[in-house]
């Protein structure tokens, strides 16, 4: 009697292990590359997973940029793992246990896989979970030993200059619309200029920057921020 007393809770902890693990089936795993737009600084998509299905997410991004990633779904079991450039299985961040929202500076430069699952209880019952995720990636990259690594870099994750992401990320504030492109980029001693367009008719901004600060926004028309 005292062998089973001793046992009962290893065993009920165990089957709560099972159940509440990631069901991450490596022949049910695939892989979707994320490219953002010219100018953009976040990407969004929709998707759907079933059972034992699992996606990675992959995303180039570069050491010292800032990751800002949320996943909305209609399934509580339903979580993404987040795994820096090499790594195939252990995880720089666990949904399951600090829920589906993660912000933080880059350690490397690389492709990071972004791997949505499903819990392994839920996987088993064959539920379905549908599903959006936003990537978000700002700031420059971190400068290293050299001028060459440093564009090596900047061309690996193509990411535009610091006048252009900051005049992205402005005028995506003041038109309250996450949707917006770079539409031309103007340098000159005083300020770049940088034309974003807004929404799905890419109606025209104006930006003024220099060395990443915003001089000043403005819409084209009175339609900008539509």
């Amino acid at each position: 009697m005292d062998l089973v007393v001793l046992r009962a809770p290893l065993l009920l902890a165990a089957l709560f292990a099972v159940a509440t693990s990631p069901a991450l089936a490596r022949e049910e795993l695939r892989t979707e590359k994320v490219d953002f737009k010219r100018g953009a600084t976040r990407a969004s998509l929709n998707g759907k997973i079933k059972g034992y299905e699992g996606i990675d997410y992959i995303l180039e991004a570069s050491k010292g940029q800032q990751m800002n990633v949320s996943m909305a779904t209609d399934n509580a079991a339903n979580y993404f793992n987040i795994l820096a450039t090499h790594e195939n299985e252990q995880a720089m961040f666990v949904g399951s246990t600090s829920g589906n929202q993660f912000e933080g500076i880059l350690p490397k430069s690389g492709a990071y896989k972004i791997r949505v699952y499903m819990m392994r209880s839920a996987a088993h019952r064959k539920e379905v979970a549908k599903y959006q995720l936003e990537m978000i990636i700002t700031g420059a990259p971190q400068k290293t030993g050299s001028s060459s690594d440093a564009k090596a870099g900047a061309a690996t994750s193509g990411m535009p200059s610091k006048d252009e992401q900051a005049c992205v990320q402005a005028v995506s504030h003041e038109a309250n619309n996450g949707d917006v492109v770079t539409l031309s980029v103007e340098t000159s001693e005083a300020n770049s200029i940088v034309m974003v367009g807004v929404g799905p008719n890419r109606a025209p901004w104006k930006c003024l920057a220099s060395g990443g600060v915003i001089a000043e926004v403005m819409s084209m028309k009175d339609e900008g921020a539509l």
